[in-house]
């Protein structure tokens, strides 16, 4: 599979779950609050993917890297603030919203612009980097430890 290919499917299943989060009553704090967590996981796994091995190859070809880098930044900023708040609340409410405005249009830079810098890239190596991402994607969501490090990373911005 194509680099740019797993990244779609990957946006694809983010903005999925941000449409189940806002189908969720006000008052399901616990299963707003899973759901976010599931959110932010994804988007954690997708950035580390993009940061580790789309990004540096993409340097190649593209001048638009630092943008999406300072774009990755906003986005962790933000999951930062909304954990810890109460997921019953009108204000994560809005801060997930607003979490769900920024990466859409991240992923419309990503996948209109950066992806076409990316075709320059060559079918080949969108295949070889699309390959080393699936791999990576997949230790990143099933070692315990991964797991296990994004949930302190949760209770440490909980705790600030």
């Amino acid at each position: 599979m194509r680099a740019t290919h797993l990244l779609h499917q990957d946006h694809e299943a983010v903005n999925a779950l941000f449409g189940r989060f806002a189908q969720l009553p006000q008052q399901d704090g616990a299963g707003r609050q899973q759901l976010f967590d599931q959110i932010a996981d994804e988007l954690e796994v997708h950035a580390s993917l993009e940061e580790e091995i789309f990004y540096p190859a993409l340097r190649r070809v593209s001048d638009r890297v630092e943008e999406a880098g300072r774009e990755h930044a906003e986005v962790k900023r933000l999951i930062g603030e909304i954990e810890g708040q109460d997921p019953a609340s009108p204000e994560f409410d809005a801060r997930v919203m607003e979490l769900k405005r920024l990466v859409l249009h991240h992923v419309g830079e990503e996948e209109g612009p950066l992806f076409m810098d990316a075709a320059r890239l060559g079918p080949e190596e969108l295949d070889r980097l699309g390959r080393e991402m699936a791999e990576r994607q997949e230790a990143l969501k099933t070692s315990l430890l991964q797991r296990g490090m994004r949930a302190a990373k949760r209770a440490a911005r909980k705790i600030a």
